[in-house]
């Protein structure tokens, strides 16, 4: 897989038509929507800094989940640290700057809800 700045990253939920809310670092809301649904995610929050959210899952009778889901360091990138002699224009400014040094750590997210035990 080449790196990119944006990946899409399928998400699915048991049940299904759970509603989903994705925030960032910092708690603020980025996406709500619907399962199944494809998540459309920056790899970096900044220079030299990978994106980390959180993922919460929830439907009516089921308890809530929260998973976190974040960005590594794309193991391509780190062979350009033999090549900087070479091109230290891609290490130091066009990956970090574009997010393309990071990748997402699973390629999809499958959230299974527990149902909430009667009162």
């Amino acid at each position: 897989m080449r790196s990119k700045s944006v990946y899409s990253i399928p998400i699915s939920t048991t049940p299904e038509k759970a509603m989903i809310i994705v925030t960032d670092r910092k708690g603020k809301e980025i996406i709500s929507t619907q399962s199944p649904d494809t998540l459309m995610l920056k790899a970096s929050e900044k220079y030299f800094k990978r994106a980390e959210y959180l993922v919460e899952v929830s439907h009516d009778g089921y308890q809530t989940k929260k998973e976190a889901f974040f960005f590594i360091m794309d193991g391509k990138y780190l062979q350009n640290v033999f090549l900087t002699f070479f091109m230290p224009i891609g290490f130091l400014l066009i990956d970090p700057i574009s997010g393309a040094m990071w990748m997402p750590e699973k390629q999809k997210i499958k959230v299974i809800l527990n149902p909430e035990f009667p009162r």
